[in-house]
């Protein structure tokens, strides 16, 4: 058996099943980093509004101190008088020291940042405190200049690089405060929170993966299961599977399979059965061929010579129809017509040419075969050869069931959604309670004399089957006969 490669229902749910969880935590991710982006900028910002008002709270600390020892020393020096100060060159050096004036220099200088013990954040970090006169208070010892003041929050690009700023004023109005953070700072963090929260499921998709993988394999054990009963299964055991302990998503697939295997069993229950009566059907004809054999074998030639011949006659005759009435069987059942089989055919067409064949037998009877139907042509979807047996077969009965001098009507009728062939004839009828078994094969009517198979409406039933058509048999109600009936539908189902 050649070897294909099918598609694998775990492979497809495991890779479903990995794309969606990755989609999903992509999506879990781009929240995830908004909503850090956000917090981190919250967090951030205060933090710098925050260091900016200690360090202005600080430096107003120091000025007053500055201020309020600079004071104290004047008076000082008014109460000594200068001759005190100037007796002592120690303490006169130390007042024109404190007194200078030092507004070109930094009010405050930072201890220099240690580059073994220091945070390589401090790098990101900047402040600078400058006074209203344009003096220097205290400034970070990183080499950016803040030129630009601006209260509150703002971004500047310093030296190339962009900056998070938040400038704040002194109540009193002596400086502002201006502190300064890289936005990369900020970008590393929201980094950091992301990967920290996605890097173990990272880690465990592998994991996961397989774990899908058993479990979906675990899944469809019952699939095998079944597979396995199916495929050790003896051909001739078409017993319906149990569905007891069957998953309920596979119990349709089990239902369609027990249906397929009644269906089996009952087209071989057929075809045994169709062997069986085909070959008492041959066998009946052949006999008597040979009991007319062994009798002429026996007998002078003379006047039986001719009726010997006549009888042989009608037995292949028979024989002969029988055959071809269980070929167009065989064919009828051997496949089920799909669209290459279909055609549109001219039902109206077709029915004329069938009546015209069958006139010299219905003329040998003195029977009147009447048509009555449309003009133009009715068109139906169907396969021809199957609509010419079906036709053939359904007014040869009625021909050959309608006694002498009867009568035979033929009808075609246009509906909204079907065309109805009706046929009518002037025979006994049959009884309502036997009319459905007229269908089943090598039964024929009770009572009859007319030769047959008995296959005639079987395979009528088989054609109409495969038209989705519907059939009807009923007996006339006006006067003695059956009414046949055949709807065929406009379009294809």
């Amino acid at each position: 058996m050649q070897q294909t490669n099918n598609p694998s229902i775990r492979r497809r749910l495991l890779i479903s099943l990995i794309t969606t969880i990755v989609i999903l935590w992509l999506i879990s991710a781009y929240f995830v980093y908004l909503a850090a982006y956000h917090e981190v900028e919250e967090i951030y910002d205060a933090t710098l509004a925050q260091e900016s008002r200690i360090l202005a709270t600080l430096m107003v600390h120091e000025i007053e101190e500055d201020s309020e020892a600079r004071e104290n020393l004047q008076r000082l020096v008014q109460e000594l008088g200068q001759d005190v100060i100037d007796g002592s060159a120690s303490f006169k050096h130390f007042i024109s020291e404190f007194m200078a004036d030092e507004s070109e220099k930094d009010y405050l200088t930072m201890v220099p940042r240690d580059r073994d013990f220091g945070h390589r954040y401090e790098a990101k970090l900047a402040f600078l405190i400058k006074g209203v006169d344009g003096r220097t208070y205290l400034r970070s010892n990183l080499p950016t200049s803040f030129n630009t003041f601006t209260e509150g929050y703002n971004n500047q690009i310093v030296d190339g690089k962009l900056w998070r700023m938040y400038g704040l004023k002194e109540p009193s109005g002596q400086f502002h405060v201006q502190i300064g953070e890289l936005m990369s700072v900020r970008q590393e963090t929201v980094s950091e929170i992301v990967f920290s929260s996605l890097w173990p499921i990272i880690i465990s998709l592998p994991m996961f993966g397989i774990f899908i993988w058993i479990v979906v394999g675990s899944g469809l054990k019952p699939l095998q299961s079944i597979a396995d009963k199916v495929k050790h299964r003896d051909p001739s055991e078409l017993d319906a599977i149990s569905t007891q302990g069957v998953p309920s998503e596979v119990v349709p697939m089990v239902v369609s399979l027990n249906t397929l295997f009644h269906r089996v069993q009952r087209v071989l229950e057929n075809e045994r059965r169709f062997t069986a009566d085909a070959a008492h059907e041959l066998r009946t004809p052949l006999a008597a061929l040979k009991t007319l054999a062994q009798a002429k074998s026996l007998a002078d030639e003379g006047d039986g010579h001719q009726i010997f011949l006549d009888q042989v006659m009608r037995g292949v005759d028979r024989a002969t129809h029988l055959l071809e009435q269980l070929l167009t069987l065989a064919r009828m059942d051997s496949h089920a017509m799909d669209q290459s089989h279909m055609e549109e055919v001219n039902l109206h067409g077709e029915t004329i040419n069938i009546l015209a064949s069958l006139g010299s037998l219905a003329l040998a009877k003195d029977i009147e075969l009447a048509y009555e139907g449309v003009d133009h042509s009715l068109k139906i979807p169907g396969y021809t050869p199957g609509i010419q047996i079906l036709l053939r077969n359904i007014v040869d009965n009625a021909i050959r069931y309608t006694p002498e001098n009867g009568e035979v009507w033929v009808k075609l009728q246009e509906g909204d959604r079907d065309i109805t062939l009706h046929v009518l004839d002037t025979g006994p009828g049959i009884p309502e309670e036997k009319q459905q078994g007229l269908y089943q094969r090598f039964r024929r009517g009770e009572g009859t004399t007319s030769q047959g198979s008995g296959l005639g409406l079987s395979i009528v039933k088989r054609i109409v089957d495969l038209h989705h058509a519907t059939i009807d048999m009923e007996n006339r109600t006006d006067r003695s006969g059956l009414r046949v009936s055949v709807s065929f539908p406009k379009h294809q189902l």
